[in-house]
């Protein structure tokens, strides 16, 4: 569900006429929008699934903990497994329910080189 209602709002704000500004340039409220709906949908997912997850939806989340010890690496597995299939699904949904090819994607901004963009994701 936290996919889900993430990847419907990425869809929403990208759509065709979505942002009254050139194709190219990027739109500071849809990515407000998008990151609302995404922190959101997070908070009220690990709300309600506290309990029966621990409130883990990363697959990295996971691996960490079974390497901190804290889960068992066969749980870990089974987790990390569930997750991606669920990001899967509910990308596929998001397609199946909206007419359009999802528009969902990350680039660059137009004046960090791909060495830049490395070395920035490789800093954090």
């Amino acid at each position: 569900m936290f996919l889900f209602f993430g990847f419907a709002a990425a869809q929403i704000a990208n759509l065709p006429g979505a942002s009254p500004l050139a194709p190219d340039t990027i739109s500071t409220s849809n990515l407000l929008f998008i990151a609302t709906a995404f922190g959101l949908s997070l908070f009220v997912n690990a709300w309600l699934y506290s309990r029966v997850s621990g409130a883990i939806f990363n697959p990295a989340v996971s691996v960490a903990l079974a390497l901190a010890r804290v889960i068992s690496p066969l749980r870990a597995v089974l987790v990390s497994v569930a997750q991606v299939g669920g990001g899967i699904t509910a990308a596929l949904l998001i397609r199946g329910l909206t007419s359009n090819e999802l528009a969902i994607g990350n680039r660059l901004g137009p004046q960090i080189s791909p060495v830049q963009g490395r070395k920035r994701e490789i800093q954090r």
